[in-house]
């Protein structure tokens, strides 16, 4: 067995999203199977060492340029440290384009998870968007394996390059007890034993945080909405807590126990992710027994099924608010959505696609 090197995340335990999530549970699950596993991270100061976390190399690396440029640099020296004799699982496709003289040019197996059609999200600027487009062809092209989360994003890299890949989502444990769980946070203790409605985001204009709130507006704001997120990080984050001052913006919570618990206890979760494959966040409402009311595309369908309902605009969102269904029809939507983590998206069977495709990456190094 080789030694596998995890690449493009912010570092684990998760304190940023789904990519992050599904790291701090595959890394420690390929320690498990005999395998020396890194991890490169992300540094906040530039004193911190090198250590272990779940059996897990942790590598970190200080990030010394902000922005686009300064993750581009991050990705560069993770990828000059990892050791040939390796293989390298990389989550995203945002420097493919160097895939080819720092991994495959030196005889380092990867594997590439291409995320979401990530040039749609309306954050980048035209030249940005270029840049991404330049490397999701050049990941293509470099990946020895690609990894789709979505059946959406595995047919569209099938019909503009003409490559296949591999059809894995993210992990889910399904949550039977979160809403009575003994986990405790301020704002659980807020709003023990009253209704609300829950948002779970980051702050991004794809994630459709305005949309949502519009809607809650137009269904009468009558039960108060919790938004989770660093909405205080981002010019986009501070409008809309300005424009929204009666909502209530959380901060970020980290915690899994509480956020599962928001989730239990909402009266219903509010999705508006609509660029991307598989949205973790959305599987970890289902898994926890969240009434999830989510933006109706294709992405969201398919991962959703029959365990949800949907809407257009804000107008129909506020309808879908004012009129949620009665117990019976939302215990039966609850049970649709268990049913599809089962079917798709429970741990177990993640964690084997991951394990074998790391094997067949090791088949292909040197004998």
């Amino acid at each position: 067995m080789a030694d596998v090197a995890i690449i493009s995340v912010r570092g684990i335990p998760n304190r940023y999203g789904g990519f992050e999530r599904l790291v701090e549970v595959l890394a420690p699950h390929l320690v498990s199977t005999g395998r020396r596993v890194t991890v490169f991270c992300e540094a906040d100061a530039p004193d911190i060492r090198n250590d272990q976390w779940r059996g897990v190399e942790r590598h970190f690396i200080r990030r010394r340029l902000p922005g686009p440029v300064g993750t581009i640099a991050y990705d560069v020296e993770s990828m000059i440290k990892v050791k040939p004799g390796s293989v390298a699982l990389v989550f995203g496709y945002g420097t493919a384009i160097l895939h080819g003289a720092l991994l495959s040019g030196r005889g380092i197996p990867h594997c590439v998870n291409m995320d979401g059609i990530e040039w749609m999200r309306a954050k980048w600027s035209p030249a940005a968007r270029k840049w991404l487009k330049i490397n999701e062809l050049k990941a293509a092209k470099y990946g020895d394996v690609l990894i789709s989360d979505h059946p959406e994003i595995a047919n569209s890299l099938q019909q503009r390059f003409g490559v296949p890949s591999e059809m894995v989502a993210y992990g889910v444990d399904i949550k039977t007890d979160a809403g009575t769980s003994d986990a405790r946070h301020p704002i659980l203790d807020a709003f023990a034993g009253r209704p609300f409605h829950l948002i779970i985001a980051r702050p991004e204009p794809e994630n459709q945080i305005r949309l949502l709130l519009e809607g809650w507006r137009a269904s009468g704001g009558g039960t108060p909405v919790i938004i989770v997120g660093n909405f205080e990080s981002t010019d986009y984050g501070r409008q809309l807590m300005s424009d929204f001052s009666e909502a209530h913006f959380a901060g970020p919570i980290y915690d899994a126990a509480v956020l599962d618990a928001l989730r239990a206890r909402a009266s219903c979760y509010l999705h508006g992710h609509s660029v991307g494959g598989t949205n973790p966040s959305l599987i970890e409402a289902m898994a926890a027994g969240a009434l999830v009311v989510a933006h109706d595309n294709v992405f969201n369908r398919w991962v959703l099924g029959d365990g949800g309902l949907f809407f257009e605009d804000a107008e129909q969102l506020g309808a879908l608010m004012r009129g949620l269904p009665a117990a019976a029809e939302r215990e039966g939507m609850i049970a649709n959505a268990h049913a599809r983590c089962r079917e798709d998206f429970m741990w177990p069977q993640i964690l084997e696609r991951y394990t074998d495709i790391v094997e067949r990456l090791e088949a292909r190094l040197p004998a």
